[in-house]
């Protein structure tokens, strides 16, 4: 029954055209329109009656109907995809009436491949209809093909401008980022508009990467550390931002909160050594010893298990040559020349080590050190004068707490701690035993012990305790050093028994 009615309704309208042709010949356009306006009625598909429906009303000047009658013309032909049918009925469109803002975006978009820029002109015509409408929503849309055409500053403003006006704010962000860093390659302040995007959509970790970096370069390191901590925190945080994040911690001066970012992304890439050897050097600085020591133990493993422990051995040169001198790090300096037989670096390390401990008043530890340089190297030059800053310093102490250093004391014992009468010269530690000597000051005497023994062993014939120089004798009043000779301006120095006539020594005198 259906097939019957199709059969039907395709005979009437072809007796209505036949009838509309007919009418034309006798010159009858009105009554000619009027069958193919029931034409299409009956049969909505038929592009051809619409296209001769609307030429028939421009010849009868009723412009109106037929621009509505192109108007569906031309969206059929962009539904279709005929292009070049599309843009001779939207010209003729234009030319009779004007097309709506849609029938404008749509031949744009028609447009975009063969001239750009009558499409972009064509956009522009849109978006001015439509902000005569106040339609900011439909205005993305066009601003979108403007901005994918002609990516230019202001385009991009416009966009993030539209878009934070209807509440996209993620759209508004990437914008607002993108006039940024146009700004920036213009030379101007991109700052604002950093922080624009960043108020639009602040949990986008791209927008907080880019405004945390602007923060960094204008100084802000709190507010930087502000806004990257959250994104930093985060189960997928990128190595951009972790890296940007070590840095703005870096600039903050919290370097031991950086120092686990840092290591990260060393082991990650082994080039940012650099970035590891900045860190010891800050936490050094810093005082932060102990911190600068385990990250420098931890760079001594990896670079051991590359094969590369010599070329760490200089780095860590250049950190003590370039940093404050820490103790720490000088004892673990030491290890390293010790565990590579590089004697002269090791013995030029606890030479280092003696100074800064006698500086620090820890003469104890100095000691200790002055007895391993000796142990590798007992001919440096110097190593009296070093031992003398030891017994001046039991001296001192013995003196403030013995009244030494004012002349003999009740027991007849004078401030070397040698018993005038008998010339015993071991009875300093009677003495200082019974003057109630510390624990501190007899580590230094055991340590200083140590070196003179040490003295002994590599000097041939010389005694552990060689018998002091008689060539002046001390006067009244004066002090005198505990392992060496009288302090009086007179001879100072040991009797050399590889001399004869038991003349002084030079080798062992001290200055």
């Amino acid at each position: 029954m259906s097939e019957i009615t199709r059969r039907a309704d395709r005979a009437e309208v072809t007796r209505r055209v036949e009838r509309a042709e007919k009418l034309l010949q006798k010159g009858k356009t009105v009554e000619a329109l009027q069958e193919y306006l029931q034409v299409l009625r009956d049969d909505p598909e038929n592009d051809v009656m619409r296209q001769l429906a609307a030429d028939l009303c421009l010849s009868l000047s009723r412009n109106q109907e037929a621009v509505a009658l192109l108007g569906e013309v031309f969206e059929r032909q962009v539904k279709a995809g005929d292009a070049t049918r599309a843009s001779l009925t939207y010209k003729k469109l234009a030319r009779y009436g004007s097309p709506t803002w849609e029938q404008k975006f749509q031949f744009g978009q028609l447009l975009e491949g063969s001239n750009k820029k009558l499409a972009i002109g064509t956009y522009e015509a849109a978006l001015e209809e439509l902000a005569n409408l106040n339609k900011k929503q439909e205005s993305l849309q066009v601003l979108d093909r403007i901005v994918t055409l002609d990516p230019s500053l202001a385009n991009f403003l416009r966009l993030a401008e539209v878009s934070s006006e209807t509440a996209h704010g993620k759209a508004s962000a990437v914008a607002f980022q993108r006039v940024a860093q146009l700004t920036a390659a213009e030379g101007g302040d991109a700052a604002k508009w950093y922080e624009r995007a960043y108020q639009e959509h602040s949990s986008d970790p791209e927008i907080s990467l880019a405004y945390g970096k602007s923060l960094l370069a204008q100084g802000q390191v709190g507010a930087a550390i502000f806004i990257l901590e959250p994104q930093v925190n985060a189960e997928k945080a990128t190595l951009e931002l972790r890296d940007t994040y070590s840095q703005v911690l870096m600039a903050a001066g919290r370097y031991a909160e950086a120092e686990p970012l840092v290591w990260q992304l060393f082991e990650q890439n082994p080039t940012r050594i650099d970035q590891v050897i900045s860190v010891i050097g800050q936490l050094l600085d810093g005082e932060q010893q102990a911190a600068a020591v385990a990250l420098a133990r931890k760079l001594e493993q990896f670079q051991r298990r590359r094969g590369e422990r010599r070329q760490f051995l200089t780095i860590m040169q250049d950190i003590i040559g370039a940093h404050r001198a820490s103790a720490e790090m000088l004892e673990f300096l030491s290890e390293l020349y010790n565990a590579s037989n590089r004697e002269n670096d090791y013995c030029q390390t606890l030479l280092k080590l003696f100074d800064l401990y006698c500086s620090t008043a820890d003469f104890a530890k100095a000691a200790e050190c002055l007895d391993r340089a000796a142990e590798v190297d007992p001919y440096e030059p110097g190593h009296a004068k070093r031992l003398g800053m030891l017994d001046v310093y039991q001296c001192g102490r013995a003196g403030r707490r013995l009244s030494w250093c004012g002349g003999a004391d009740a027991g007849g014992v004078d401030a070397s701690g040698l018993d005038v009468a008998s010339g015993n010269p071991g009875a300093v530690r009677d003495a200082q035993q019974s003057g109630g000597t510390s624990a501190a000051d007899s580590g230094t005497v055991s340590a200083r012990g140590r070196a003179q023994r040490g003295f002994a062993k590599t000097v041939p014939g010389r005694r552990s305790h060689a018998p002091l120089c008689r060539s002046s004798a001390p006067a009244a009043g004066s002090c005198i050093g505990p392992a060496f000779g009288w302090r009086t301006g007179g001879c100072r120095g040991f009797l050399d028994p590889r001399r004869r006539g038991g003349r002084c020594s030079q080798l062992y005198s001290r200055s």
